[in-house]
């Protein structure tokens, strides 16, 4: 009875120091946010005090690959409940505040004017961290900084000027789409074939050689020969899907990397490790004469210049690898759904191609200054991102009591307390379709908005701020040269196999069309 007694007293101590430690904190936070000038910011509708209704929701609708409609809709119910359109509310997920916002002016204080206020948190980092360690995509403060200082270098606008190793992987992704006697092609999804293309062109940038994935698909010969890359790239892609679904469970992520994540995750790492320790085994103080002759720039060589970490190096491979191949095999997959739903676009695109970079096999003046001139290609590139922006959802987590500048009080127009550890989604995918800031037709594919149209944070496919992407032109020059020698080679587009409708989303760490991009394509008649 003692014992009991004993345990009765401790609960109940437990009991009212959570209950006063709760009442302390409201008041702490009450009184943090008069002071910030701080009004409520709508909230999501909850039937619940723990969110899990909305977390099934939520779940429900990345299920069925509706998360980013589903957000969308939460944005409007509460607008309609508000009689107002919202850019921001609350909602809560397993007891915990969560803050989304879709307002430019509160996402150019989360990522840039109060950038110290918010950090990756350890939600991001604990999920990306079994794959990427401490690499520049899972990392804060000091060890970001670090990182970015060493990748930055490898970036620069010669490496990004050097198309010549895309052509290899263009004719590779060609030979997957053999042409009949009527000079068309099968109906082909090309989402996939696109997805390898990037792998191939990515690894041979980051490694000095290539998975060849595009290769491996060809034939049964080819596949058993690489059959060490395919694993890897299987592996890879069954690891990113995990950390996506991690990332939706909020404190409890944990619970999607299970064992085989961490299996996955380590024969990701055995695949890189022979490319690290390969180039550490190099002598890093190359000859100059011997340097000059290199006929590629290869990042991985440059790297191990910086640092001989061979972890560090890995993390950073592995880190590059993921945004550099998903993103461009993304904005490309989008791209032709856009072009083979407006042929008159198709059409104008083309013609401007063959007038500024030749035919197929004649092609002129394919260089990077050329490709960022050539404005229509530019523009139907980034009404694109628009629209089917590459990384849709984001999110940050707030390091100490602050406030957002946008979203509270009945008109909107007051900042919003944030207390530290409050998680934010700022949703990309959302903002860029907003009518207050794109017009009436912010949902339709339109090149020429980008004739006159000078874009601040509403505009943001490659993060903004301190953290903004450092391979930024890297993917736009590849998706633009990919783009020149596809239409270069093709004349028409049939998409009559492409369901109609609004183009679905698949979502992990990108967003890709879920359907695919079933096309068939015309040879052009110089081919």
């Amino acid at each position: 009875m003692l014992k009991i007694a004993l345990l009765c007293t401790v609960a109940t101590a437990v009991v009212l120091y959570l209950l006063i430690s709760s009442i302390s904190t409201r008041r702490r936070h009450a009184v943090a946010a008069k002071q910030l000038g701080c009004r409520p910011a709508p909230t999501e509708y909850n039937p619940d005090p723990l969110g899990l209704v909305n977390l099934f929701k939520t779940l429900r609708a990345n299920r069925k690959s509706q998360i980013l409609e589903y957000i969308r809709g939460v944005f409007d119910d509460v607008s309609l409940r508000m009689n107002k359109t919202v850019y921001s509310y609350d909602t809560n997920i397993l007891g915990d505040r969560v803050f989304f916002t879709c307002d430019p002016r509160n996402i150019q204080a989360l990522l840039a004017t109060q950038f110290k206020d918010f950090e990756l948190g350890k939600i991001r980092t604990g999920a990306f961290a079994p794959l990427l360690g401490h690499g520049i995509f899972s990392a804060d403060g000091k060890q970001w900084e670090h990182s970015r200082a060493l990748l930055r270098p490898q970036f620069s606008r010669d490496q990004v000027k050097d198309l010549d190793l895309e052509e290899k992987h263009v004719q590779n992704l060609l030979r997957a789409l053999p042409v009949k006697a009527d000079s068309w092609t099968s109906t082909t999804d090309i989402q996939p074939l696109i997805s390898r293309f990037t792998m191939d062109s990515a690894s041979e940038f980051l490694f000095g050689e290539s998975t060849n994935i595009q290769l491996s698909a060809l034939s049964e010969e080819a596949a058993a020969k690489n059959a060490e890359d395919r694993a890897f790239v299987e592996s890879f892609e069954a690891c990113q899907d995990r950390m996506a679904k991690a990332l939706l469970l909020n404190e409890f992520y944990f619970v999607i990397l299970t064992k085989k994540h961490r299996d996955d995750c380590r024969l990701c790492h055995r695949y890189i490790d022979r490319f690290v320790h390969k180039a550490l085994g190099r002598d890093s103080k190359q000859d100059p004469v011997e340097s000059s002759k290199k006929e590629k720039y290869v990042f991985l060589e440059s790297l191990v210049n910086e640092t001989r970490d061979p972890i560090e190096i890995r993390n950073q491979l592995l880190s590059i690898l993921l945004a550099g191949r998903d993103t461009t095999a993304s904005l490309l997959s989008f791209l032709f759904l856009m072009l083979v739903q407006h042929p008159e676009v198709f059409n104008k695109l083309r013609s401007l191609i063959i007038e500024d970079f030749g035919t197929f096999k004649s092609p002129l003046n394919l260089t990077f200054a050329n490709l960022k001139a050539c404005s229509y290609l530019q523009w139907c590139i980034n009404e694109t991102l628009r629209l089917y922006p590459s990384v849709p959802l984001n999110g940050r987590r707030c390091t100490r009591d602050t406030s957002l500048p946008f979203g509270g009080g009945e008109d909107g127009l007051s900042p919003v307390f944030i207390p530290a550890g409050t998680e934010i989604a700022y949703l990309v995918y959302v903002m860029q379709r907003q009518p207050d800031f794109w017009g009436p037709d912010a949902d339709i594919f339109r090149p020429e908005r980008w004739q006159n149209h000078k874009y601040g944070f509403e505009y943001l496919p490659f993060n903004g701020g301190p953290r903004i992407c450092l391979g930024q032109q890297f993917a736009l020059t590849k998706a633009a040269y990919v783009t020149v020698r596809l239409l270069q080679r093709f004349d028409k587009l049939d998409g009559s196999s492409v369901p109609p409708g609004p183009i679905k989303w698949a979502v992990t760490l990108t967003g890709k069309p879920k359907d695919g991009v079933r096309l068939r394509l015309h040879v052009a008649a110089e081919d």
